[in-house]
């Protein structure tokens, strides 16, 4: 399991360095991309989808304003309401994280053959549902995300 623990960590490492690179915060590109898919979508659903805070959504997106990468429009009916979309800066910036990624992901499976690559998958698949069982059985990843980060903030029970 160190090797999977180091895996997920160099592949973090090289995102993160993506989004570096590419201007951005780490946090950064998922927010662009769920933005790309949902043009007008709502800091709300923004913060319910990535589960983070909405303070923390609303800080990201006053970054990524500033920077000219989203635009903010108010919603005509509800003046608390904004919609966010992307701007020809920000489709260029979430369409190079993407192919930052994708390249990486090309990098992990590098010498592999077809038939390699999808027993990985096949093995990763079987891992996880020898995991995903009692509370965690049918989970979304942001569901996960959701508990790891109760459990983060849990007081550990004394004995």
């Amino acid at each position: 399991m160190r090797q999977l623990n180091k895996l997920h960590l160099l592949h973090r490492i090289y995102l993160q360095r993506a989004a570096v690179n590419n201007g951005l915060y780490n946090g950064q590109p998922p927010l662009l991309e769920y933005v790309e898919k949902h043009p007008g979508c709502t800091q709300a659903e923004l913060a319910d989808f990535l589960k983070v805070s909405p303070p923390c959504i609303a800080t990201s997106v006053k970054r990524l304003q500033k920077a000219g990468i989203i635009t903010k429009t108010e919603d005509a009916s509800d003046m608390r309401r904004s919609h966010l979309y992307l701007t020809p800066l920000g489709q260029t910036k979430s369409e190079q994280c993407r192919q930052a990624a994708d390249q990486i992901d090309k990098q992990i499976f590098n010498g592999f053959t077809s038939e390699e690559t999808e027993c990985f998958y096949s093995m990763l698949d079987r891992m996880l549902a020898n995991l995903s069982i009692d509370e965690f059985a049918g989970k979304s990843f942001g569901a996960l995300m959701q508990t790891a980060k109760e459990l983060e903030k849990k007081e550990p029970e004394q004995n």
